[in-house]
Formats: C-alpha cells, sequence, structure tokens
C-alpha cells in the first residue's frame, strides 16, 4: 500500500510537470504573431496652394507587422504616394506652368503599442526610413534664353507617425483604419512638393 501511495504521487508530480510544460510551451509560440496587410487610402498634403482647389493624393501599403506578447509590434511597410504637383511662374518674360503629378517609394520601419478590447485594438506607432523622391523641375538657362522640364529624382529620409484601430473580423482576419502623418525630410519648399502630409488608410490584415 505504501507503495502505491509513492508511486501515484509521482505520476501526479509528473502529469503536473508535463501539464505545465505544455502551457508554457503554448504560451511561448503566442509570444510572436505575424500579420500581413495591405492598404489604400487618400493623401492630403500639408502645404495647399491658395486661391486654388484642394491637393488630394493617393497612397498604398503593403505591409508585414511582427506583434510580441499582445501589446508591443513592429512593422515594415513598402508604400507609394502620389499628388498633384502646380507651378507657375514668370523668369525673364516667359511664363512657365507646370500641371503634373509628384511620387514617393517609401521603405519604413515602424516601433508601436496596441491594447485590445473585445474585437477593437486601437494603436499608435512611429517610425521612418528611406524615401525614393520623383519630383517635375524647371530650369531657366539665361544666356540662351531657354526653360528646360525635367524630373528630379533622390533620396530622401522620412518619417512618420502614426494611429488607429483593428477591428477582428474574426480570429485570424482584421479590418484596419489608420491616420498617418509622414514628412519627407530635406525637400525645397519652392515650389512645394506636396510629399509630407496626411494619410487616412483602409488597410485588410491577416494574421498568419
Amino acid at each position: 500500500m505504501k507503495y502505491k501511495i509513492i508511486i501515484a504521487f509521482i505520476v501526479i508530480i509528473s502529469g503536473s510537470k508535463s501539464v505545465k510544460a505544455q502551457i508554457d510551451s503554448t504560451d511561448t509560440e503566442k509570444k510572436w504573431i505575424i500579420d500581413l496587410g495591405g492598404s489604400i487610402g487618400l493623401f492630403i498634403p500639408f502645404h495647399q496652394p491658395k486661391g486654388e482647389s484642394m491637393i488630394i493624393g493617393t497612397t498604398t501599403n503593403t505591409s508585414i507587422q511582427f506583434n510580441y506578447e499582445k501589446h508591443y509590434f513592429a512593422r515594415l511597410e513598402f508604400g507609394e504616394i502620389s499628388a498633384d504637383f502646380r507651378d507657375k511662374r514668370m523668369i525673364n518674360g516667359i511664363n512657365s506652368k507646370i500641371n503634373s503629378n509628384t511620387n514617393s517609394l517609401n521603405i519604413a520601419l515602424g516601433l508601436g503599442y496596441q491594447y485590445r478590447i473585445g474585437k477593437w485594438q486601437p494603436f499608435i506607432y512611429g517610425g521612418g526610413g528611406p524615401s525614393y523622391v520623383s519630383v517635375p523641375e524647371m530650369n531657366y538657362d539665361e544666356g540662351s534664353n531657354t526653360a528646360s522640364y525635367r524630373t528630379k529624382t533622390s533620396v530622401n529620409g522620412q518619417l512618420n507617425l502614426g494611429t488607429g484601430v483593428n477591428y477582428y473580423l474574426s480570429k485570424s482576419i482584421m479590418l484596419l483604419l489608420e491616420t498617418k502623418a509622414s514628412s519627407v525630410l530635406n525637400l525645397p519648399k519652392q515650389p512645394n512638393a506636396n510629399l509630407s502630409g496626411i494619410s487616412a488608410l483602409v488597410n485588410v490584415k491577416i494574421a498568419l
């Protein structure tokens, strides 16, 4: 009888350790969750021309997000911003008018915090990265009295600050609504490239 009690005690201890190990293993697996998403939205530049219609552009993003312990995340984004470009000026009797598009291709890494309340999950994040910018440009040669036009390209830094909310349609599918302020650094102010502004985005994310 004594030996049966000892054996039973060993079995109970071993079983509890096994259950604990399984729970710990499950918790470890859930510490990291990866989301894939694609978004589309409207972009409104900070700078707006006086006496003219509002400039409204478009923006698209593809993202991969690494979530750690439910609240913290790192997001890698690949995106594009496109907006109207308008420039009017007179040089030595020559009227110059450009009505075209300006464009940026962006790669950004952001760090953020999120907190889930039922099906809703508000979040905030900030980050930045390189931006490949294409801006129309007019050059004037005084010697030949000639104006020439081209598209100037450059690689600049970009800073982002965003906030929004995830809505869980199911366990692994989320609808994301986001507002993001972005600024491309070291661009000429006159004429304004219109690549710094506010984005309003709708995103669908899938948790892997």
